[in-house]
């Protein structure tokens, strides 16, 4: 993949953020209330543009620790889909797996990477990927994704991408805030191809607690 570049008047600070025994340091955006006041006066009509990358969303943040706290085997292989920041991906690196970390948006690919360069990630992968038509390489032990699917339209190509994307014995650990009702048509279809168990969890951010659901997905025999 060529070169990417973040564009010049974006931004950004190091947050230092720690999961079990590994701490990173992400670049973050600086300021993303102009990101959250178009999304709050536009609605729906701005979340086919709005940069999901720009922020930690709560539900990587319990994703990676769930996936961290599971005891995964040494190497497995990670894909992580619509990777945005990347924070699941690269905690799973630092703890030592190879990760592919995808997304569609060219700003999210240029930040992961600077990120993964920044924490001296060697083991991460970075390429641009459309669930429209997939092009991944192979398939992954995991397969993982934090807040996927805000619209309906997203629910086939997404279905279709992770069974193409996870191995027969593979794991799929899918996150969302549980307010986040799109998921629902999602878990819908994918309960044809997989077994489906729920785990709710919460956390508190900025003074407030959120509530997330983590789904493990097996495909069935």
């Amino acid at each position: 993949m060529s070169e990417i570049f973040l564009p010049d008047d974006l931004r950004l600070t190091p947050s230092p953020i720690r999961i079990g025994d590994k701490r990173l340091e992400l670049l973050t955006v600086e300021n993303i209330e102009p990101f959250i006041r178009d999304l709050e006066e536009k609605g729906n009509e701005a979340l086919k543009s709005f940069p999901y990358w720009v922020k930690v969303w709560e539900a990587s943040l319990i994703l990676a620790s769930h996936i961290i706290d599971e005891g995964l085997d040494p190497g497995k292989t990670v894909l992580e889909l619509g990777a945005g920041m990347g924070v699941v991906g690269l905690f799973l690196a630092a703890y030592g797996h190879p990760v592919t970390l995808t997304d569609f948006n060219a700003d999210a690919l240029a930040l992961m990477r600077k990120n993964a360069e920044n924490n001296r990630l060697t083991s991460v992968s970075i390429r641009k990927l459309d669930w429209n038509h997939p092009d991944l390489p192979g398939k992954y032990d995991i397969v993982c994704g934090a807040e996927l699917v805000y619209r309906q339209p997203d629910i086939q190509p997404l279905l279709k991408t992770v069974r193409n994307a996870v191995q027969p014995e593979g794991t799929v650990y899918l996150a969302h805030n549980i307010r986040q009702i799109s998921m629902i048509g999602f878990l819908a279809e994918a309960g044809n191809y997989f077994e489906i168990d729920h785990a709710g969890k919460s956390i508190t951010m900025g003074g407030e607690k959120k509530q997330v659901v983590v789904h493990t997905m097996t495909p069935k025999k």
